[in-house]
Formats: C-alpha cells, sequence, structure tokens
C-alpha cells in the first residue's frame, strides 16, 4: 500500500482528503442554501429573527406552506411519465434481437432493484434543492452463489455526495472522481473491518484534514472513487475484434495467430479505469478495480449557471421564498386581526339591565336564547332597547395583499389555475389542455434533465453488462409491456462431431449498442389511448379495412377478461398472423411486416389458383358431360332418324304387302261374285 512522504497515512487517503476539501470549497454556498430550501420545503419559512421576536410577544407566526404543494405537482408529473430506456444495435455483431434482450435485461434490473425509488428520491431532491443523485452496484444473487446482479440504488441524503466540481457535462459522465461518506457507529465498524485501527481523534492530533472523518461515538467512512488515464496500445484483429494490449497475454496472440486471427491495425491511446477504495482518515479498508469506464454514481441536476468561476444550483424553492413569506405574512395578519379584534360590544341604556348584569356580561362568551331588560324613559320618550355594534371589518388592502402573493407564487413557479386543478378562465378542454402544457414548459428543464441522467445510466448498464453477464445462464427479462420472460444468454452451440464452439446465442459480451430514452405515457397509458383511437378507427372506411388484416392486433389492445382468448381465435383465421408466427424472431420489424404482407398474398394467391383449378377442372369436367350429352343427342337424333328411315320403309313394304294381299282379296272376291253371278243366271235358266 503506498505511504505519503510525510508520514504513515497512505496517499490515496490523502488524495482523497484533498478532493472532499475541493468539494467542500467549490459546494459551500450551494450546500448552506440547499439546507435552506429543504427547511423552507418543510415549513420553516419564517425567518428567525421576526419569528423570535413574534413568538416573545405571543403573537402568531402562521406557514400556509404552498410551496411543498407547487414542489409536489412537478415531482408527480415526472413520476407519471417516467423515461424508458430503449437499446438499438449499432454495429460489430449487434442485433435487433441481443438488443431486445439486453433492454429487457436492463428493465429487470430496473425492477429488481426498485429503480424508481431512486429515480424519485433523485427528482424530489432536484426540484427542491437543485441536484441529486443514484448509484448503480453489484451485489451477489445468494450467499451460495458466484453469479451477480446489477443495481440502481437510490441516495437517501445527497449532501453525502462530494462530486468532481470540474466536471461539466450535465450528466455527470465526464467526472474524474467522487467522495461518499457515511457515518458508523464504532461497534459495526470494529465488527465489520476487526483488524482496522480505530484511531481517535487526539490520538492524531489536530488538523483540518480530520476534523470531518470521526467523532466521539461515530467514525467516518468514505467511498473514494477515482478515474485514472491508463496509456495503452489498442489492438484490431482481423475478425474485427478490438482489444487493449495490456488485456492480452502474449501467449493469447501467438494462440490466435496459429489459427490464423492477426493483428491487423494497432495504435496508441488512453483508457480509462476506475478504482474504488474503502478507507477511513487512516487507512484503506478495501480497494478494487470497477469493470466499468464510468464512476457509477449518476448526478441529476435542477437550474444552473456559472457566476464568478463557480457553479450555482438551485430548484423551484430557492424563487419562491420570498412570495411564500408574504402569503404567510398577510394571512397572519388576518388571522391576527380578527383574533385580537375586540368583541362587538352592546350599547345599553342606564339601568336597562339592571339586576341581569350577569347574563349580559357573559352575552358575548355564551349563547343565550333570550336577553331580557327593563325599558327605560327619557324626557317622556321610549329609549330603542340593547343593541349591538357591528364587529371590525377586514382592511381591503390586507386580503388584495394575501391574493396577490398568492399569484405572484403561481407567476414565479410557472404553474396556472389549469395545473393546479383549479378552474381558471377557459372555456373549452383545448384551452385547459394548452394551460396545462405551459406550466409543464415552464419546468420541462427538471424533466430534461432527468432523461439525460436517465440515459447515462443506460450506457453505464450497457457498459457492465458484459461484465457481470458474461457466462451462460438464464435469466429474467421484462418487455416494453411489463411482461415477464426466461432466457438463456451466452448460450454456446457445440458441433457435436469436433466440440467446437460454432454459435453462441444471446451473445450479450459483444457488439456495440445505443441508449435512446423514451418519454412520455407508459405502456399502459398509450395501450388505452391505443384502444380509443382504434374504436373510432373502426367507425371509418379505412377501419373497415384495417380490421380486415389486424382484427386480432385492435382486440389485444382491450384489458378486459377474454380479449387475448378471441384474438387469438381471430388469428388462427388470419393469414397474415399466421405467417408473422412462422417468421424467425431475429428479422426487423420492417421486413417482418413485409414478408408477412407477402406471405399472405402468397398463400392467399395459392388459394386463388387451387380454387381456379377447381373450378377449370369442375368447367372441363361440365363441358365433357354436355359434348357427351351433345354426342348421345346426336347419336340418338340419327338413330332416330334411320329408326325413322327403316320404319317408314318397312311400313310402305308392309303397306306395299298389305296392298298386294288386299287386291288379291280382291281379286278372289270378285272371282267369287262373277261365280256366284253365273250360277245364279244358271240356275234362273234352268228354272226357266
Amino acid at each position: 500500500m503506498a505511504k505519503s512522504r510525510s508520514g504513515s497515512i497512505p496517499a490515496v487517503v490523502r488524495e482523497a482528503q484533498e478532493c472532499l476539501k475541493t468539494a467542500i470549497e467549490a459546494e459551500t454556498q450551494n450546500r448552506a442554501e440547499g439546507i435552506k430550501d429543504l427547511k423552507f420545503g418543510a415549513g420553516e419559512q419564517w425567518p428567525e429573527m421576526i419569528q423570535t421576536s413574534r413568538e416573545l410577544e405571543h403573537r402568531p407566526c402562521l406557514v400556509v406552506n404552498k410551496t411543498d404543494s407547487f414542489v409536489r405537482q412537478t415531482v408527480n408529473n415526472m413520476r407519471e411519465q417516467r423515461p424508458r430506456i430503449q437499446v438499438h444495435a449499432v454495429a460489430s455483431g449487434a442485433d435487433k434481437q441481443k438488443a431486445d434482450v439486453i433492454a429487457g435485461l436492463m428493465r429487470h434490473i430496473q425492477t429488481n432493484s426498485n429503480a424508481d425509488v431512486a429515480y424519485d428520491t433523485a427528482s424530489d431532491f432536484q426540484v427542491r434543492i437543485g441536484w441529486g443523485y443514484w448509484r448503480i452496484a453489484a451485489r451477489y444473487t445468494a450467499p451460495d452463489s458466484f453469479d451477480q446482479e446489477l443495481y440502481i440504488d437510490r441516495v437517501r441524503n445527497p449532501f453525502t455526495v462530494y462530486f468532481d466540481p470540474a466536471s461539466s457535462q450535465p450528466d455527470g459522465s465526464d467526472a474524474n472522481w467522487c467522495v461518499i461518506t457515511d457515518l458508523m457507529s464504532r461497534e459495526k465498524f470494529q465488527r465489520k473491518w476487526p483488524k482496522a485501527k480505530l484511531v481517535d481523534l487526539r490520538a492524531v492530533g489536530a488538523g483540518d484534514e480530520l476534523h470531518q472523518w470521526a467523532t466521539k461515538d461515530e467514525i467516518r467512512v468514505a467511498e473514494y472513487w477515482k478515474v485514472e488515464h491508463v496509456p495503452d496500445t489498442l489492438l484490431l484483429f482481423s475478425n474485427g475484434d478490438k482489444r487493449y494490449r495490456s488485456e492480452v497475454k502474449q501467449e493469447d496472440l501467438d494462440a490466435a495467430a496459429a489459427n490464423g486471427l492477426r493483428v491487423v491495425k494497432e495504435r496508441d491511446t488512453v483508457r480509462r479505469a476506475v478504482k474504488w477504495y474503502k478507507l477511513t482518515a487512516l487507512e484503506v479498508l478495501e480497494e478494487r478495480e470497477w469493470p466499468g469506464k464510468w464512476i457509477p454514481v449518476v448526478p441529476v441536476y435542477g437550474a444552473e449557471y456559472e457566476l464568478d468561476g463557480k457553479v450555482v444550483r438551485y430548484g423551484m424553492i430557492r424563487m419562491l421564498q420570498d412570495p411564500q413569506r408574504m402569503y404567510n405574512f398577510w394571512r397572519t395578519a388576518e388571522a391576527e386581526l380578527v383574533a385580537l379584534a375586540p368583541k362587538a360590544p352592546w350599547l345599553v341604556a342606564e339601568g336597562q339591565i339592571e339586576g341581569q348584569e350577569n347574563v349580559w356580561n357573559s352575552a358575548n362568551n355564551r349563547s343565550f336564547a333570550y336577553l331580557s331588560y327593563k325599558p327605560q324613559s327619557l324626557d317622556g320618550h321610549q329609549v330603542p332597547p340593547p343593541i349591538r355594534q357591528q364587529p371590525q371589518q377586514l382592511p381591503s388592502a390586507q386580503v388584495n395583499a394575501a391574493m396577490g402573493a398568492s399569484e405572484d407564487m403561481k407567476a414565479v413557479a410557472g404553474m396556472f389555475d389549469p395545473a393546479l386543478g383549479a378552474e381558471g378562465q377557459e372555456t373549452s378542454g383545448v384551452m385547459v389542455q394548452r394551460r396545462q402544457a405551459q406550466s409543464d414548459k415552464s419546468n420541462f428543464h427538471f424533466y430534461d434533465n432527468l432523461c439525460r441522467s436517465i440515459r447515462h445510466t443506460g450506457h453505464i448498464l450497457l457498459d457492465l453488462i458484459p461484465h457481470y453477464y458474461d457466462v451462460e445462464r438464464t435469466i429474467r427479462i421484462i418487455g416494453e409491456d411489463g411482461v415477464p420472460d426466461s432466457v438463456t444468454i451466452n448460450q454456446k452451440q457445440m458441433d457435436p462431431l469436433t466440440g467446437a464452439i460454432q454459435e453462441v446465442l444471446n451473445d450479450v459480451t459483444v457488439g456495440e449498442y445505443d441508449v435512446v430514452i423514451d418519454t412520455g405515457p407508459g405502456y399502459q397509458t398509450k395501450r388505452e389511448e391505443a384502444a380509443d383511437h382504434m374504436l373510432q378507427l373502426l367507425g371509418t372506411p379505412l377501419g373497415q379495412k384495417v380490421s380486415m388484416i389486424a382484427d386480432d392486433v385492435i382486440l389485444r389492445q382491450f384489458d378486459w377478461p377474454g380479449a387475448d382468448l378471441i384474438a387469438d381465435r381471430l388469428a388462427a383465421a388470419n393469414p397474415i398472423a399466421q405467417a408473422e408466427q412462422n417468421l424467425p424472431e431475429n428479422i426487423p420489424d420492417e421486413v417482418r411486416a413485409v414478408i408477412a404482407q407477402l406471405q399472405a398474398q402468397l398463400k392467399q394467391s395459392g388459394a386463388l389458383v387451387q380454387q381456379l383449378q377447381t373450378d377449370l377442372k369442375y368447367k372441363l369436367s361440365v363441358e365433357q358431360m354436355r359434348q357427351q350429352g351433345d354426342a348421345q343427342r346426336t347419336s340418338m337424333q340419327d338413330s332416330t332418324k334411320r329408326h325413322d328411315i327403316e320404319s317408314r320403309d318397312q311400313t310402305a313394304l308392309e303397306l306395299e304387302e298389305i296392298k298386294g294381299h288386299v287386291a288379291i282379296l280382291l281379286a278372289h272376291m270378285n272371282d267369287r261374285r262373277e261365280i256366284a253371278a253365273v250360277e245364279a243366271a244358271a240356275k234362273n235358266d234352268a228354272t226357266h
């Protein structure tokens, strides 16, 4: 361990103490004002001298804390639309499928570590005092496991963080050091580090460099992060991989050359190495090298500007203090005026309450059903009954002053009645929305800075994932819709014959990716809005066309029971949906949509061709039947004609034969008649 020349205290401890001094000197004004802002927002809104003098005089000091409501309005608007980290593939082995896995892993990390609490705590301090922090840590998943998980932890007290004042980036990505302090009881300290020296202040002597580090019952333990810029050589291999020479051994280079892998280019560069130390005022308790290239402490700033060489940071409360004090003063004056004003007296003629003085003396404090008096006369005229004087009225100037202070607070905060839930002069929903949007724009810099810090958090996670998720393991990922799933990362596909690695599925250790921030409403809100828009679309001619090709997609947007079941049944009958289900997962969405459309069209064309073939076959069959019918009909007609001809010929022959027979019969009959006539004539002759 390195020792300083002037004593036994390690050099890194003195270095951390110097950084702490630098941060305290640079941030003294901001920290002092920040503490005032916190106390003011918590209700300490009267100047101390004025409050003390009023209390000595037993005068009220009312606090009508409208400041805190303005802060909560701004913070809750940011909670309602939390920025979301999205991952895009860039180059060097990156693709959309692995980008989706990494994005799902990041959502798991945020969900598993309750990152929304860290974001909300930091943004609350950002709006109140002008800055807040969260941090990224790595912890083992179980006492008996070697697997580690990344976590996003909140920083409950931003005043324990001393950030590099030379950092100028709004997300703190260029910081070179950071000190985080924590007071521990001496008993806990000895239990955790039994071999560490527990030295009292008097043992090391007085010194400004040590008074911040120990008390009688507690000892201050600090985490010291520092970035070292290490000269190195960057190597580019023939397969496109890039490695630092300090990370590659010579035997690895020789083995790679034997396998045909060679270095094609190299250049001198400077790499970032992050070191972490746990230390006290006297010694280093723990130390290690952090695998990432950024300090895993992320600031989120409010408004800031540079004045006289120093950076001034502030939140919303800083500018609300004066109008809030005025509002408290005038409201207190009103209450004081009413409370201390004398009771309205009774005007009573002498002798009217004689004998009933006790009742009338308590008339201002008690409620009586009636008050009796004795009528009196003066110079023969009846004296009017007792009457009460009118109570003292509030001066209109005080009332107007309180209203003016309230309006000043709205103007300073940039929030108007519609944004605060009150009715304004707006007469339509569109005007109300525009006024609300104007209020959001007044404080949009808080939300925009939060987006920048969360984006840097995504970069830190991208940088750390290859180090902490570098072996084959099954992890949980969470989709954009919040639905969890399990996936195996770094899954090696082996050649069954040679045993060599053919492919690594879901390899999250290679590839270049970038982070973008998705803002606006969350998935559930977008889903509800999409369902409303789709319902409106279905009533249009375009909606009818959409429902023919995406009816299952429309139905999945609804959140009532059975919607997914009906959508599955519709998808089973939708050729486009069936085609999409059969496509590989690593195809981009745009290409997937085109392929699914073409496959659906091809399937429809195939069905049409099959139908046409069936129809053609049917038409051919009908034509053949028609031709056969015509042939049979022609044959029958020919047969009929032949039969008719033959029948006619036969009939003619038969008629001729009949005629011949008739002629013969007639001839025989004529012969018989002639014979009969001759015989008759002969008989006649014989008779005569």
